[in-house]
């Protein structure tokens, strides 16, 4: 049964548990209401503190709490006069609202309400997020126009927050003020005018700070002027008007970085607010801009050069700037009142990284590093006359940058500008000026000069050394030598030397001559002289090709040609006028030289054919495709002179002729094959090669020549010299013989080399020497051998190193031979020698072998091969015991030292066909050692013997 105690308790509880209930239910209702108000956390704006009706650009950053589990929209209100109606938003604008996690907004609105001078931001949650998110809005106001004070003036600034955005404020947060400076009375100035690339959105410009808020009525108001004194184009903004008023205005020149002097040049209609027109000294004359070609914004990190001017640019205006350097650099700066731009002169500032706090930014967060650009100019002559042109190159460690260079005179004023010139990708730039038109299309005044060369990008400068422009001399053309001696038919040579012209003009001949040829021609490597080639063979106006040539591998050029006058057959021998005359006398128009500044006189001689020579070569190592090849091969004996040339070698034709040289073009070509063999075909010369000696009653037979198959010819033009080589292994007979030169038997050869007669049509013969209808004819035997070797006795070796066996041949010296030594059946051990000896220039060879390792009776096989012997050339020897010839001081024992068993070894026939050569070669193979080597007996040497018998002498002497 319940108690009263009980019932008491139960009635507790329940009371109890009920309160706990609704306490809950209010705690939490509690809670919910709290997290439903949007607060705000905290919040800052930037530049508070400005002039007067100035127009500025405000950063504002907002932190706040909100219900972003609903989709609730929020109005946060923000009033830069603490509800006031103060500062005019008409003209404001804000770029896009930041939100550093927008992931649960909807989306945002701003709008700006100038009655009650309020921006409004409208936020919507998407109701996917949290009942208390934080959120972070920032944002710029720009074109806020500060009120009109008689006194600084502070104006409070205050965020409001409207939830359900119905009208109802349920919170307001004052977060900063803004000062209202008011401005001094009187005319306003120019504070400051800097022309700088901002890399953010204004781009490159000039900005114009004001020391107060002042009106542009007209874009003619304001004019900027470059270095050469033109107007550059550019665009004003704010745009010019009658009633804006505003402390920075910023002159958009799209694009253009300008360098140099650049002035502004501005007008007295330019006003404050009380109508003060600008200061006199800021509209009188032009006023200087700073120009800072570099630019370094917040969060930038690049490299600066060091030498010019460094803009940092803030996006406000009155703004702190600190900047850190190496060697404990700091500079504590600012922006002015009206100005985005700080500039820092990086002239003789430590290399290395500097950081740079913007507006209170973290210092670490902006750095550049200074470098040394290395911008540098050498000019390539400093002594130029008036007629050069002046030379510069310049370099820079970094290349494609635009440069401008500029010419000056002593007095540091300014003769020429280049135009804009681009470093390679080298940072290399060649930049000239024209002595003949440098100044304003004129030539230069005779003085001193320096090249000053700037880098656009950074401003950068740098100056040459000094120049010395002298006077020019006059222009004047002179032959280097005034006698020419040439033979006619050949290439004749002339240098022209030239001063201050690069061109000069050569007339060859006269109307009474029968003959004119004009050429201009050009010294384009600057060594002030051409030498020049005239083909007097081309003066035959029947014959096609230029007369006046220059080396193929000059720089020089001949840049007009003709041949006013030309000549019906080859040029008569004679004298002959050469003139020069300075400059182009206009050849290409059919003109030559008029008023000849020198003349020299060409001989032309008679041509002739002075010499047939024969030499020999081997086919198989040679194959001259020029005349170095040639004469190397000579010098290095592997061209021999020599009549008798072994079948399957080279027969090298040494012709000796003038004249030739200009149908041959041979000054220009030393393989001159195919230009010989057209002279052959259509004259004025033949090449036979025939047999000398037929026999009786038979026609000699003649040699098949097949220009470029079995013979090459290989000019030395200038020594009137032509080597026609002959290959032997390929050359055949004509029919009716048909047959190949014959390698197994000697055939008497003659070559005739022919000059036709005149009566043929050609005018090639001396006319002193020979008739018309007479043949210039040259002729050269020599023996066409069959290929031979022999082996030079003793065919016998000794048993040593150094063994030599050699021979002779008729093969053509520098051919290859091969050579064994080869044991004979029953030879034990056998053994192969081999080597491969190469024919001397006297027709000789050999090769040394070690024989030491062979028995003394070992008998062998030499074989001398090459594919021009019809068989191998073999003769058989055999080992000796060496014959030793002891060179020592002989010692008081002579016993001992006695080489008798050696000697008694050799054979009397050895003995007999040993000459006298080959004893002097054993002789000196023995002197290479000091001591003579003796035979002995195998276990028991003369000391052994020796020591035995005093043994035995002691014992016997013991025992008596």
């Amino acid at each position: 049964m319940a108690t009263d105690k009980d019932r008491h308790r139960a009635m507790f509880l329940a009371v109890l548990m009920i309160l706990s209930i609704f306490a809950g239910t209010l705690a939490f209702s509690g809670s919910a209401v709290a997290a439903s108000d949007p607060e705000v956390d905290g919040a800052n704006i930037t530049n508070t503190t400005v002039v007067e009706t100035s127009n500025n650009t405000h950063s504002i950053e907002l932190n706040s709490t909100i219900n972003a589990s609903n989709s609730t929209s929020i109005d946060y209100n923000l009033s830069l006069s603490d509800g006031g109606n103060n500062f005019d938003l008409s003209n404001a604008d804000n770029s896009t609202i930041q939100v550093n996690d927008d992931q649960n907004i909807s989306s945002i609105t701003t709008s700006i309400d100038n009655t009650t001078d309020n921006f409004t931001a409208t936020v919507t949650p998407d109701g996917n997020g949290l009942d208390d998110e934080q959120i972070n809005l920032s944002f710029d106001l720009t074109g806020v126009v500060a009120p009109s004070v008689s006194s600084d003036e502070d104006y409070q600034v205050r965020f409001t927050v409207d939830n359900n955005t119905d009208g109802i404020i349920e919170n307001s947060t004052q977060v900063d003020q803004i000062t209202v400076q008011n401005t001094a009375s009187g005319s306003p100035e120019l504070v400051d005018v800097v022309h700088y690339q901002d890399t953010g959105d204004e781009g490159a410009g000039v900005e114009l700070s004001f020391s107060e808020p002042v009106k542009i009525p007209s874009s003619s108001d304001v004019t900027l002027v470059d270095d050469d004194g033109n107007t550059v184009a550019a665009t004003l903004n704010p745009a010019p008007s009658t009633g804006t008023l505003d402390g920075r205005y910023f002159l958009d020149t799209s694009g253009q970085v300008l360098t140099g002097d650049v002035e502004v040049d501005l007008t007295s209609d330019i006003e404050d607010a009380d109508g003060n027109a600008l200061v006199t000294g800021d509209t009188e004359d032009n006023v200087s801009v700073t120009v800072a070609p570099q630019t370094v914004q917040l969060n930038d990190d690049k490299t600066v050069y060091e030498g010019g001017n460094l803009a940092i640019v803030s996006s406000n205006t009155n703004v702190d700037v600190d900047t850190e350097g190496p060697n404990n650099f700091f500079f504590e700066g600012s922006t002015d009142t009206n100005s985005e731009v700080f500039v820092l002169n990086t002239s003789d500032r430590d290399l290395g990284e500097y950081n740079v706090s913007i507006d209170g930014s973290n210092i670490d967060n902006t750095q550049f590093t200074l470098r040394d650009l290395q911008l540098d100019i050498a000019a390539d002559d400093t002594n130029v006359s008036t007629d050069d042109t002046i030379e510069t190159d310049v370099s820079a460690v970094a290349g494609n940058r635009d440069i401008e260079a500029t010419l000056l005179d002593s007095s540091d004023d300014e003769i020429n500008t280049s135009s804009v010139t681009r470093l390679d990708g080298q940072g290399e730039a060649d930049v000239d000026f024209t002595t003949a038109t440098a100044d304003d299309g004129s030539e230069l005044d005779t003085g001193t000069y320096t090249v000053e060369v700037i880098d656009n990008a950074t401003g950068v400068t740098v100056e040459s050394s000094e120049i010395t422009v002298s006077q020019a001399d006059d222009e004047e053309a002179n032959f280097a030598t005034n006698v020419i001696t040439e033979q006619r038919g050949d290439i004749l040579e002339a240098t022209v030397e030239m001063t201050e012209t690069s061109e000069a003009t050569l007339t060859f001949g006269s109307a009474d001559d029968g003959v004119v040829a004009n050429a201009t021609v050009e010294d384009d490597d600057g060594d002030d002289e051409v030498t020049v080639y005239i083909n007097t063979y081309r003066l035959d106006s029947s014959v096609s090709g230029d007369v006046f040539n220059v080396d193929s591998d000059s720089d020089d050029n001949v840049l007009a040609e003709n041949l006013e006058d030309g000549t019906d057959d080859l040029v008569d021998a004679g004298d002959y006028d050469l003139e020069v005359q300075s400059g182009n006398q206009g050849v290409s128009t059919g003109q030559g030289v008029t008023d000849a500044d020198d003349v020299a006189t060409v001989t032309l001689e008679e041509r002739s054919t002075d010499a047939l020579r024969m030499w020999t070569g081997s086919s198989g190592e040679l194959s001259p495709s020029d005349l170095e090849d040639v004469n190397d091969a000579i010098e290095n004996g592997e061209i021999t002179q020599s009549n008798d040339v072994a079948v399957g070698d080279l027969a090298v034709h040494q012709l000796e002729a003038s004249g030739f040289e200009g149908a041959l073009d041979a000054r220009a070509n030393e393989d001159v094959t195919s230009q010989f063999e057209t002279l052959v075909r259509n004259g004025p010369i033949n090449l036979t090669i025939e047999e000398a000696s037929p026999g009786a009653n038979q026609d000699a037979s003649e040699l098949n020549l097949s220009y470029g198959d079995n013979v090459t010819v290989i000019a030395d033009g200038p020594n009137d010299t032509y080597f026609v080589v002959v290959d032997t292994s390929v050359v055949d007979f004509d029919a009716p013989r048909d047959e190949q030169l014959p390698s197994d038997d000697d055939t008497e050869l003659e070559t005739n080399f022919t000059v036709l007669q005149d009566d043929a049509g050609f005018d090639f013969t001396p006319d002193d020497e020979f008739d018309d209808d007479e043949n210039a004819e040259t002729f050269v035997e020599f023996t066409a051998e069959e290929p031979e070797a022999s082996v030079d006795e003793p065919f016998n070796v000794s048993q040593a190193d150094g063994q030599t066996v050699s021979g002779t041949t008729n093969i053509a010296p520098g051919t290859e031979l091969r050579l064994r030594v080869r044991s004979q059946s029953g030879v034990s051990p056998s053994f192969l020698k081999t080597a491969s000896p190469v024919v001397q220039s006297d027709g000789t060879f050999g090769a040394t072998f070690d024989f030491s390792g062979q028995n003394i009776g070992d008998e062998y096989d030499i074989v001398v091969a090459n594919t021009l012997l019809a068989s191998d050339e073999e003769e058989s020897g055999e080992v000796v015991e060496a014959v030793e010839t002891a060179t020592a001081t002989p010692e008081p024992d002579t016993d001992t030292a006695t080489a008798g068993p050696d000697t008694d070894t050799a054979t009397p026939d050895e003995q007999d066909t040993a000459t006298p050569d080959e004893q002097d070669t054993q002789t000196s193979m023995s002197t290479e050692e000091p001591t003579s080597t003796p035979t002995s007996t195998p276990g028991f040497g003369v000391i052994v013997a020796l020591t035995a018998l005093l043994a035995a002498a002691l014992l016997a002497i013991r025992r008596d």
